[in-house]
């Protein structure tokens, strides 16, 4: 009875945060954050971001939480992304078995855009200055089985921007649940970035203005300017998973997802891996953008397909875990993903 109370519960809180986010449906606009948006670890990358119902371990952190419960001691995972337009993705995520209090980990996401020429109406052509913006994401993780097939876990992030001399702070959550069966079909469900609001402050936007109706030798007044915020963007994800063996040396895998955004365009996610042997691993993926017609700002989609690997070795004892993904992108140079995980 416990079991299914658990069970329920966890459907429950899912379900209830999900109406209080996307109760006023779906709508288009600028997001806070949009570092949150880009996808992390090569695995899932290359199977078209499908891969919430199943994917375990260190992977999960970002992708589903719940899935962090099913490592069998310790695991750490490093991923790098040469992004576009020469911009870099650094991810590392560590996580921990603590017996039958569940497991936890942490996570740390740094964005590099690199140096930015500082322009400004007198000189646009720029004043020898360079600013160095820095976006951080640093989360914790926690997730436990409530039953052998039924996992729960949940992030809280805090994500930091500072650009010159202006900075904007957010916190936000994420929550995930997986079902697992006994003849290879899995569901799993994901409400990402459900948080605060950002807002950028600093000295850069205060100046010195003249009061009206003052004397014209009278000391100037500071004047400081009322920045917009933008909320963060938001999901809801919906996938399911299914494995089939064929013989001790072949198995494959197809995924799917269905993800609801705030401000952003419907998606369908698909993917697919083939096991050979448990040692290499090939992917592909296809991200399919619902009723895009109505959407003029975003017809030509950046991520279609995707492609890659993955390679498991067993080095000195340890598991050592290697992949890699290649999504092109329309206008830009395609992404590249390099991922290593190591499990003791």
């Amino acid at each position: 009875m416990n079991k299914n109370i658990l069970k329920i519960t966890s459907l429950l809180i899912l379900i209830l945060f999900s109406q209080v986010v996307f109760a006023s449906g779906s709508r288009v606009g600028t997001a806070a954050a949009p570092e949150l948006l880009i996808p992390m670890g090569a695995r899932n990358v290359s199977l078209g971001c499908s891969d919430i119902a199943n994917v375990t371990g260190t992977d999960a952190i970002y992708w589903n939480p719940a899935g962090l419960s099913y490592i069998k001691q310790a695991e750490a995972t490093f991923s790098y992304l040469k992004y576009f337009a020469d911009m870099n993705v650094a991810y590392i995520a560590t996580g921990i078995k603590m017996g039958q209090l569940g497991a936890v980990g942490i996570s740390i996401q740094s964005l590099n855009i690199g140096k930015i020429k500082v322009t400004t109406i007198e000189a646009p052509e720029g004043t020898g200055q360079e600013i160095t913006p820095d976006y951080l994401t640093a989360g914790l993780t926690y997730s436990k089985k409530l039953t052998n097939k039924v996992a729960f876990g949940s992030n809280a992030k805090i994500i930091s921007e500072n650009i010159g001399n202006m900075s904007a702070t957010a916190f936000a959550i994420d929550l995930g649940l997986q079902y697992h069966t006994e003849f290879g079909l899995d569901f799993g469900i994901t409400m990402k970035n459900i948080g605060t609001d950002m807002k950028f402050d600093g000295p850069e936007i205060e100046f010195n203005s003249d009061i009206p109706f003052a004397n014209p030798n009278a000391t100037t007044r500071k004047t400081k300017l009322d920045m917009a915020s933008n909320e963060l963007p938001t999901s809801m994800n919906m996938g399911l998973a299914y494995t089939r063996k064929f013989s001790d040396a072949v198995a494959a895998s197809c995924y799917g997802q269905y993800s609801k955004n705030t401000l952003d365009m419907d998606r369908m996610n698909l993917g697919g891996e083939v096991n050979l042997n448990n040692l290499l691993f090939l992917r592909a993926g296809y991200i399919y953008n619902i009723y895009p017609e109505d959407w003029e700002w975003d017809k030509d989609a950046q991520f279609n397909f995707s492609y890659g690997l993955g390679l498991n070795l067993m080095v000195s004892g340890t598991k050592v875990y290697f992949d890699y993904a290649f999504r092109p992108m329309e206008l830009f140079d395609a992404n590249q993903y390099f991922s290593i995980s190591v499990g003791f």
